[in-house]
């Protein structure tokens, strides 16, 4: 493989601050409420709420789901699939100054899963109909446990969560199910084994994407399944591993192993486009019918680490390796064309293609990396992060004729940050980390469909600063700079490398209580991207990447009245900008502003805790029409409130 290149336990208050957030999070997720137990605006989520300006697809303009830079725990983990809900109570986006403590952190920010605690024994269930609005409302059900007996050495936690009848976006229906368990165990005094096993099945009709002609888009019914019906999207996710790790000891090595596995069978994974598409609702259709793709990601990882502590300062030094292997074996497709359609209209449909097996194209990544990192902390509040890797990368693929082709290459990453206290209550910090990031598949409307893009070298700089101001108000802010390669489509319709992005902005949060029993939570991003290479300046691509908004905001409140403590109120808006629609940015999609409400009742059933939870999503049925990197375009869904019922802790 050739390496693209890069575009012309004992910390300090600061360090403190960063892991505090991160075990807050974890706490959080007992109490299943995240709007009330955020920390920061950048994003978080329990169960199936989340907050933030940020989720796992979109960090500063990127998609982490591509780039691949993620935690279980504190361990090293390539994901082919998200771990499910019954492994993970939540998860956190770690950027700017709530990244400082990772010791090799990644250029885009990193997303870490919380694995399900087994600190105490507990029992949670949750019964809940989502699109309570709709005549047919549809259920699910969420439980977990957690059992940890009275000499603590063993703990077992694990869910069940489930739904016969869902609805997705673009009305199609759904059922999903998915298991999980995570033991641990006590291995003498010294060590400390931790096992998780996560199973997620998915079926459900398959999406809609959608390509204007110009102008602007219709407005079909959001709840009318525009695809075929027989098309689908049908997938296996299975997440498992080891975590071994020893316990901290004054004068030893802190020594941790670790191997994680994620698994992605998908037998269909069809796909309804429709281009063209008109201001009247005229469209040509087509359906992609995808068969038989797999991916399967290891990773294994082991670090060695040891303090050095004096009366004014602390040493840490820490030892890598890291071992990463994943196969892609990419699907049989074929394109049935259906001609000219109207949206406002039944979409005609033809008969389920019968199954010809042939040939599949198999491409593979192999990763290998030794590290060491270095972590000084004054006595005063200051800080020193520094990491350096040397990182192997094999790329391997075979046509589906069978022809085979690899490459290869080496090269050097490094992490620095920096963090000065600035009062009592504020600290500076500097960060510049160079690192590998995974750059997806082509979509599916490409020539090259489903091709595995190889990892390309990213780098980020950034300053920050974090202020505790008074009564629990935390205010953060920082200026940051990435760049890597960027891909989109060639002339012949080939989705590829095709130049240089440089994404530079500013982001704010600021989150704690405004008054007695009110919380706020908010949040604002300020970026500038930008394309640069031959690409641009031959005008085959505009200055702007397709499908990045360049605002976004949020605003949230929580409210418990003091003369009504089993009640809560909540209330958020967030806002993304326009975003360009098309590679020569002639066109854009609108900004808009979603607006969500929602309350809760606590009570005990008995001896049990209880809630009621009631949530209404898009409050105002804002109809917004939102671009993504591929120049493909979906809406926003409807206005879907959901009801819950949950009982235990």
């Amino acid at each position: 493989m050739t390496f693209l290149p890069i575009p012309p336990k004992q910390p300090t208050r600061a360090l403190a601050l960063a892991l505090a957030l991160t075990s807050f999070a974890a706490e959080a997720a007992d109490a299943g409420d995240v709007k009330e137990q955020a920390s920061d605006a950048f994003g978080s989520r329990i169960g199936i709420e989340s907050i933030g300006l940020y989720s796992e697809s979109l960090v500063r303009g990127f998609d982490l789901q591509q780039a691949g830079n993620y935690l279980l725990g504190d361990a090293y983990f390539v994901r082919a699939a998200a771990p499910p809900d019954t492994l993970v109570g939540g998860s956190q986006i770690r950027v700017g100054p709530n990244a400082l403590d990772i010791g090799f952190p990644a250029p885009s920010g990193i997303v870490q899963y919380q694995l399900l605690p087994g600190d105490r024994t507990r029992a949670r269930i949750e019964l809940g109909l989502q699109h309570l609005l709709d005549t047919n409302a549809r259920p699910y059900l969420r439980t977990h446990f957690g059992y940890r007996p009275d000499d603590g050495r063993f703990s077992l936690a694990g869910g069940v969560i489930g739904s016969p009848s869902a609805r997705y976006i673009f009305g199609n229906n759904a059922r999903y199910h998915s298991v999980g368990l995570v033991p641990r165990l006590d291995l003498g005094e010294h060590w400390k084994a931790t096992a998780f096993y996560g199973y997620y099945d998915q079926r459900y009709q398959a999406d809609v994407g959608f390509e204007p002609a110009a102008g602007r888009m219709p407005h079909p019914d959001r709840l009318e399944y525009l695809g075929q019906r027989w098309s689908r999207f049908d997938t296996r996710n299975t997440t498992y591993g080891t975590i071994l790790a020893s316990q901290p000891r004054e004068g030893r090595w802190d020594v941790r192993l670790s191997g994680v596995h994620s698994r992605v069978q998908r037998p269909r994974s069809d796909f309804n486009i429709f281009s063209d598409v008109t201001t009247e609702g005229a469209a040509d259709a087509l359906v992609s019918v995808a068969r038989d793709r797999a991916v399967f990601s290891r990773a294994y990882e082991a670090s060695a680490g040891r303090d050095w502590t004096t009366p004014d300062r602390r040493d840490r030094v820490t030892l890598l390796a890291r071992l990463r292997d994943s196969d892609y074996t990419s699907p049989q497709v074929d394109t049935y064309t259906l001609g000219e359609v109207s949206l406002f209209d039944p979409v005609p449909q033809m008969r389920e293609p019968s199954t010809v097996a042939r040939a599949q194209a198999r491409s593979g990544i192999e990763q290998r990396e030794l590290g060491l990192g270095w972590q000084r902390q004054w006595q005063y509040g200051a800080a020193l992060n520094l990491g350096l890797r040397r990182v192997g990368l094999e790329e391997s693929a075979t046509s589906t004729g069978g022809v085979r082709d690899g490459r290869g290459g080496h090269a050097w990453l490094y992490n620095a940050s920096a963090v000065l206290p600035v009062g009592s209550r504020a600290t500076a910090s500097a960060s510049l980390v160079r690192g590998i990031e995974e750059a997806g598949v082509a979509p599916q409307h490409a020539k090259n469909a489903f091709e595995v893009l190889p990892p390309a070298m990213a780098r980020q700089s950034e300053l920050g600063m974090k202020w505790q101001a008074g009564q629990g108000m935390t205010l953060i802010g920082t200026l940051f700079e990435i760049s890597k390669p960027e891909p989109g489509f060639d002339r012949d319709g080939r989705y590829r490398f095709m130049s240089d992005v440089r994404h530079r902005g500013a982001e704010l949060s600021m989150s704690g209580p405004l008054t007695p029993g009110l919380d706020a939570l908010f949040g604002a991003t300020w970026m500038r991207a930008r394309l640069e290479g031959p690409a641009v300046d031959e005008g085959l691509v505009g200055e702007r990447p397709i499908g990045r908004s360049e605002r976004l905001a949020l605003a949230s409140l929580t409210y418990r009245p003091a003369a009504m403590q089993s009640w809560s109120f909540d209330v958020d808006a967030t806002y993304s900008g326009p975003r360009p629609a098309d590679a020569l940015n002639r066109t854009r999609t609108s900004g808009y502003t979603l607006f969500n409400v929602g309350t809760r009742y606590r009570f005990r059933l008995g001896t049990l805790p209880a809630a009621v939870r009631l949530r209404i999503y898009n409050a105002g049925d804002k109809y917004a029409w939102v671009a993504d990197g591929g120049g493909m375009q979906s809406y926003e869904p409807t206005r879907r409130a959901m009801l819950s019922l949950s009982l235990g802790d």
